[in-house]
């Protein structure tokens, strides 16, 4: 009957084509504008943690880290780097994450902030190198220990004492 299709009502088959994410990213507006880079720093970390446990979840590496930055004024400003290695790793994240904020903060009171990674490529396509191969493994190991009680008790069961007093103050989007 015609009328079905004219109140949206269709009975063939859905198909999805289910594709891998080009790049993964969170964002915050903060609950005041913050002017210390110490504060900015933690929510980075919150930020870092989240996206690089999505990361792990889709089974991806990130190659490129981009923050960005909204002023009160609403003026936007973003730095992007590439990282060495591809990494799904919260610290390498982080670590690249707070070089691009000290390379382009101002001491301007900030709204909102957000962390992306782009390049994504399959855990499985990893180049992988000789050096510095125990100190990855390791860090792999506690991240994936670190995901697993988030997926059995809750995502925020278990966080870094770095960022204890900066996570009830932000939402994510």
């Amino acid at each position: 009957m015609m009328w079905e299709y004219a109140n949206g009502i269709d009975k063939s088959e859905v198909i999805y084509k289910y594709e891998e994410p080009k790049s993964i990213g969170n964002s915050t507006t903060l609950a005041k504008d913050i002017d210390n880079i110490e504060l900015l720093n933690e929510v980075l970390l919150a930020l870092a943690e989240h996206v690089a446990y999505r990361l792990r979840k889709y089974n991806m590496l990130a190659s490129v880290v981009n923050v960005g930055l909204r002023t009160k004024d609403f003026r936007d400003f973003s730095h992007q780097e590439k990282i060495d290695l591809a990494t799904s790793n919260t610290k390498d994240i982080y670590s690249k994450a707070k070089e691009l904020l000290k390379a382009m903060y101002k001491g301007e009171p900030i709204r909102l902030i957000s962390l992306r990674v782009d390049k994504l490529v399959n855990r499985n396509e990893m180049q992988i190198s000789l050096f510095d191969i125990e100190n990855k493994n390791k860090q792999e190991r506690l991240d994936k220990t670190i995901d697993n009680l988030k997926e059995k008790y809750g995502y925020s069961t278990i966080t870094r004492a770095a960022k204890l007093g900066i996570e009830k103050n932000i939402k994510f989007k």
